[in-house]
């Protein structure tokens, strides 16, 4: 039997209203999710210009680890005080869906993350690292 949907009462705009602070001093952080060969080569060839290390995290989606490997990456990325003030952005390029991304970097096995400093290769890991290492890996670039 079908119920119609009942009624809700709504509350005005004007009551729930809450303060908020927006600040424009705070660093843009860029992340991007799953981008093509074409555009990963695009965002490379703006990493000469940027003084921003770019890391790039090749991934799977059958690949357990990169599935723990991409919140912890995220969090670093998005708050650099816990990454010594370092600022980086982050890509992630899914490695069946660009295999020609995969292949130019040589990557075999995932998850696998290269660190990019003026549109060149400047450090790489692979695997699942703890959070102090990729503190760590962070802070050094």
């Amino acid at each position: 039997m079908i119920r119609p949907i009942s009624r809700v009462a709504t509350v005005p705009l004007h009551t729930a209203r809450t303060t908020r602070t927006f600040s424009t001093t705070l660093p843009k952080r860029f992340i991007e999710e799953d981008v093509s060969a074409d555009r990963f080569a695009h965002l490379l060839l703006q990493n000469k210009q940027s003084s921003k290390p770019l890391l790039v995290d090749f991934f799977a989606e059958w690949c357990q680890p990169c599935k723990m490997l991409s919140p912890i990456l995220h969090g670093l990325v998005n708050d650099p005080k816990r990454v010594g003030g370092r600022e980086v952005d982050l890509v992630t390029v899914d490695v069946d869906k660009n295999m020609d991304a995969a292949a130019q970097f040589q990557v075999r096995a995932m998850p696998t993350v290269l660190a990019f400093r003026e549109g060149k290769l400047a450090s790489s890991f692979v695997g699942l690292l703890p959070e102090p290492k990729l503190k760590e890996f962070i802070e050094n670039l």
